[in-house]
């Protein structure tokens, strides 16, 4: 479904300041599958989410979606496959509209509609206002009529999903949404999250900062390092893998070192060559209306290069 093909970004390049952030990542994510990323500070996972978000540009490589080369699309065509729930709490929903318009307004986004019309309907009052209360996540239907940007952060990360869902998106990115929460909110939200994707088979790619639910929950880990995958844990693998053997990837990733001007150019000829040949449900509804210690002193001249309970169904249409 979706496959990155040796995509470097770098930040100010050709300056003092130049940093790389990813470096040669090659992946793939299947349908439906559950893909947490875990790393240090600075691995790059906020980075490769915000990429295929359409908020950064690759500076070399391809991302394709269901075969198709969408590494140039706007930020506006990607968003019509990708929607995202990032820590920041006020991306993802309205904060000046209400929790239930906001839900309406997502079941809306495919229809003609005249800013003259009512926007909340009694039938789609009272649809989603038992949405909210099947959700059973901390009383969040007490919060409809609240403004989404004054509600807690957990049940606007929560809001934001149902948006997305809501909406169509085929993938939901999500990074590190339950930081600066307790620890009781933070293992709501998380579940919650599981609940959502599970039951609508949606493909999800998280960043999480608890290896313990990366292992328990998703299909596949993967594990950056300075940008780049260090490990792809699956199966049997990611069963027999400890907390303490994900930080020990980590930690322990080899660098391999080149000029970042000339692999960037012939990292740019090569695909540019390629190119040229080549128990009740839950239903959501639109239809009613840090560098480690080996790391090297400068990324000014430096790229690393890797080896190539409760069912919540959504209704989407």
């Amino acid at each position: 479904m979706i496959r990155l093909e040796d995509v470097f970004i770098v930040f100010c390049p050709n300056t003092p300041l130049e940093r790389v952030a990813l470096r040669g990542i090659n992946m793939t994510v299947n349908s439906g599958e559950i893909v947490t990323l875990v790393g240090n500070n600075g691995c790059g996972r906020s980075t490769l989410l915000r990429f295929l978000a359409g908020h950064l540009r690759a500076s070399v490589g391809r991302l394709w979606f269901d075969k198709v080369d969408i590494s140039c699309q706007t930020l506006s065509e990607r968003s019509q496959l990708f929607s995202s729930v990032f820590y920041e709490e006020d991306v993802g929903s309205a904060g000046n509209l209400t929790v239930l318009e906001n839900l309406v307004i997502a079941s809306l986004h495919h229809q003609r509609r005249s800013i003259l019309a009512p926007a909340i309907s009694p039938e789609a009052r009272e649809m989603f206002m038992e949405q909210l209360q099947n959700m059973n996540f901390m009383r969040i239907e007490a919060l409809a009529d609240e403004r989404a940007g004054n509600i807690p952060k957990p049940h606007r990360q929560v809001l934001a999903m149902m948006i997305a869902v809501i909406k169509g998106a085929k993938v939901l990115l999500i990074d590190e949404h339950s930081t600066g929460l307790d620890q009781d909110s933070a293992i709501a939200l998380l579940e919650a999250t599981e609940k959502i994707v599970r039951s609508n088979h949606m493909t999800t790619i998280m960043a999480v900062s608890d290896p313990k639910f990366s292992l328990g929950v998703s299909d596949r880990t993967i594990v950056l390092s300075h940008g780049q995958v260090v490990s792809n844990l699956s199966g049997y693998d990611k069963q027999k893998t400890s907390i303490g053997d994900i930080f020990n990837k980590d930690t322990s990733s080899s660098h391999y070192a080149f000029s970042s001007q000339n692999v960037l150019s012939s990292s740019s000829s090569s695909l540019s060559e390629s190119s040229s040949s080549s128990d009740s449900p839950l239903l959501f509804s639109n239809v009613p209306l840090s560098a480690a210690p080996d790391a090297p002193s400068s990324l000014s001249d430096v790229i690393s290069t890797s080896s190539s309970n409760l069912p919540i169904v959504i209704e989407r249409h």
